[in-house]
């Protein structure tokens, strides 16, 4: 019995040594980010695979028997420094009224987007347009929390911060402008101490009784931040999906917003330490939610009409559900709409484009009104390679910095 059960253990290690290296290579080696690569090398695995230091949570039955816990998802990432995003912080005191200004403010915000009629038009031209929507959206973001749009002093001192917080989320680049950062922090501290009776949080008690960490930190992470970001990521992966599904969006709009979410989740990884006797473990929602699907990488909006279906993963799970749903749902859907109703709008891809979800060459599409020139299938963007290759470092020297994958 004794020498089964020893037999049985150094499987065990052998095993986890095994998964733990070739997730390891696959994930410095190759140009996926280390969710594509869990997928990769899993694909449909149920239950949990076990590494060296921690457990691989492969499917969202399992991760949803997993026992309760308010510890953060996420702990390793200076993407958005100087702020402390919600996220991070531990269920205390400050989490607890960082949630609750969350609440007041997510509702305000979502009555001031019914109320608003922004023209959200992309020019006209071949090209990255990634960018140009990531602008547009940070403007709005502004003007749903101040009731009015930025002056371009205003706009000109936050927004090269929310760049330079996207750049590094997009791994564009490896490590924070702190100066910039400075600069978006100031004009956000002075925005709130200037306290105009159209600021989101003018009548919050609530939100001035926090320290101005917290305070600057749920204006600008909470929210300018979280809008932009997310919405900029939904809104371009819905474009490039219209492309070719064009009838799904418009007759089954919210079939076809769940099937872009659980093809382009719009975060890679969830991880969480040690807790209550379980080991720390990390999950791929790539993996999540493509797991028990039928033709998992294909766009089908039909699935989400099956009476049983997997549940999808993309906004998070118990306590930590990202409260920003709704919000960011709304802000999607209204800015896409908006865009691809402007009369003879059209889109196409660049015809050496890979569409994948966290746009590694950016969103590389043609955007036009009206007729489509004929050769616009087979323009394509230049410097792939080099984008590859800063791309591949950044994210490597990403994943050492943060401790990702450990």
């Amino acid at each position: 019995m004794y020498f089964k059960k020893l037999s049985m253990n150094v499987l065990s290690s052998v095993q986890s040594f095994y998964h733990t290296l070739v997730l390891y290579l696959s994930a410095f080696v190759t140009l996926m980010t280390p969710g594509t690569v869990i997928w990769k090398i899993f694909g449909n695995r149920k239950g949990k695979v076990h590494l060296m230091s921690r457990d691989l949570i492969c499917d969202s039955e399992t991760l949803t028997k997993l026992p309760k816990c308010s510890k953060p998802l996420d702990q390793f990432t200076n993407a958005l420094c100087p702020f402390l995003p919600t996220f991070l912080l531990d269920s205390d005191n400050s989490w607890k009224q960082r949630r609750n200004v969350f609440s007041f403010g997510n509702d305000l915000i979502i009555e001031r987007i019914g109320q608003t009629s922004p023209d959200f038009r992309l020019a006209s031209k071949p090209g990255n347009i990634l960018w140009d929507v990531f602008e547009m959206i940070s403007r709005y973001s502004f003007q749903l929390v101040f009731n009015r749009p930025p002056t371009n002093e205003e706009f000109n001192r936050i927004y090269p911060g929310l760049l330079d917080i996207n750049r590094i989320i997009k791994r564009f680049t490896s490590t924070p402008d702190v100066k910039i950062r400075q600069n978006f922090y100031d004009e956000v501290l002075k925005l709130i101490q200037d306290n105009d009776k159209d600021f989101l949080f003018h009548n919050c008690e609530a939100f001035f009784q926090m320290e101005e960490i917290h305070q600057v930190s749920s204006v600008a992470e909470d929210f300018l931040t979280t809008i932009s970001v997310q919405c900029t990521d939904l809104v371009c992966h819905m474009l490039l999906v219209y492309s070719e599904h064009a009838d799904d969006f418009q007759n089954q709009f919210d079939n076809a917003l769940n099937e872009t979410l659980r093809l382009y989740p719009l975060t890679d990884l969830w991880v969480r330490q040690p807790y209550g006797g379980q080991r720390g473990w990390i999950t791929s929602l790539v993996q999540l939610n493509r797991n028990g699907w039928a033709q998992p990488d294909a766009f089908s909006c039909e699935r989400w009409n099956l009476p049983k279906h997997p549940p999808l993963m993309s906004w998070g799970f118990d306590i930590r559900r990202c409260p920003a749903q709704k919000l960011a749902t709304n802000v999607s859907k209204l800015v896409f709409q908006t865009i691809v109703n402007q009369e003879g709008f059209w889109i196409e891809p660049a015809a050496n484009f890979q569409h994948e979800r966290t746009f590694p060459y950016g969103c590389q599409a043609w955007i036009g009104y009206g007729e489509k020139p004929k050769n616009a299938r087979r323009w394509k963007f230049e410097n792939k390679l080099r984008m590859q290759l800063r791309r591949w470092l950044c994210e490597k020297l990403r994943m050492i910095d943060q401790n990702e994958l450990n």
